[in-house]
């Protein structure tokens, strides 16, 4: 089955951690670095990695994120980016920058030929997806994983790219935004929500997700809060105890971003009939990627989310006195 999770960096090893410049890059295209230096000086380069190199604005940035990517578009330093992953698509303007691959897997040479000042990355497995960079490029890893990570990310690439007064807007536009959605939903019923990425196996999202922080901002319950992971795994049992009201399938295939409405209820219908989120006929597909894939909309994920989640159910009414004595 094909892995529908919101791809950035990888897995997610550890506790979040804030944007920081790192004396590393790319393994490959590090050793070149050090056989460059190595046949400068005439022989093996023993000394200490040099630090990051203080510079003044990026001006030929690659970005190894989606996140990232669309940040810094939105911050106007769009025109400063000159490398991007297969899987940054928005904004459009994204898809004709130079393609380098993934994260995980640079074209290092295409990366080199850029000769970029700054590399940009989520902090998502930075120890194993950089190895030592003597002082070459800087590389600044800014993990996105949650909302509170997103608004710190803004004001960082922000400075990295000089467009400070701009990322002040851009995060104040962010949080007005964050703002008006709790204003919104401030009496809404607390309704339980499962979001589901991938099927059989199911991941969904957890308390460590971005997700989660939205569902949170729309007065809503996760049905996997407990789990401190972004994209955990769930059992068909572990979601049957969890009983959710609302059922978001984000999957791809026949099914979620792939099906109609129809689809996807007749799908979770014939596999658990009795979650309440199917007997209520609150299942549907969720198509937005702006609710998986953290960036500069925030409002348009929070509506996006808001309108597949629904209303709150009703309360259930209190049987009139005497009844059922």
């Amino acid at each position: 089955m094909q892995d529908s999770r919101p791809r950035r960096d990888g897995p997610i090893p550890g506790p979040p951690r804030r944007g920081r410049f790192v004396g590393r890059a790319v393994p490959a295209l590090a050793l070149l670095a050090a056989g460059a230096l190595a046949g400068a000086c005439g022989g093996k380069d023993d000394s200490p990695p040099a630090p990051p190199p203080a510079a003044g604005p990026a001006t030929r940035v690659v970005s190894l994120a989606p996140s990232h990517t669309e940040l810094l578009f939105a911050l106007g330093a769009g025109p400063s980016v000159v490398g991007v992953t297969r899987f940054c698509d928005r904004p459009p303007e994204a898809r004709t920058r130079t393609v380098l691959g993934d994260a995980r897997s640079v074209n290092l040479e295409t990366l080199a030929a850029l000769r970029p000042d700054l590399v940009v990355l989520n902090a998502e497995g930075v120890e194993s997806a950089l190895g030592p960079m003597r002082g070459r490029v800087r590389v600044l890893a800014v993990p996105t994983d949650t909302l509170a990570q997103l608004l710190d990310a803004v004001g960082l690439l922000g400075r990295a790219v000089g467009r400070e007064e701009r990322a002040r807007d851009l995060r104040a536009s962010m949080e007005k935004a964050l703002a008006a959605a709790r204003a919104r939903n401030a009496g809404r019923p607390t309704t339980r929500v499962l979001l589901v990425v991938q099927q059989e196996p199911f991941f969904v999202a957890g308390g460590g997700s971005y997700v989660h922080s939205l569902l949170e901002a729309l007065g809503c319950g996760n049905a996997a809060a407990d789990f401190p992971d972004p994209w955990p795994t769930l059992s068909a049992e572990a979601i049957l105890g969890r009983a959710p009201d609302v059922v978001l399938d984000a999957a791809l295939g026949s099914t979620g971003r792939g099906g109609t409405d129809a689809e996807v209820r007749r799908w979770w219908e014939e596999r658990f009939p009795h979650l309440p989120a199917v007997k209520a006929g609150r299942v549907r597909a969720l198509r937005d990627e702006a609710v998986l894939r953290p960036g500069p909309d925030l409002e348009g994920a929070l509506r996006a989310l808001e309108e597949a989640v629904g209303p709150a159910a009703p309360a259930p009414t209190a049987p009139p006195a005497g009844e059922g004595r």
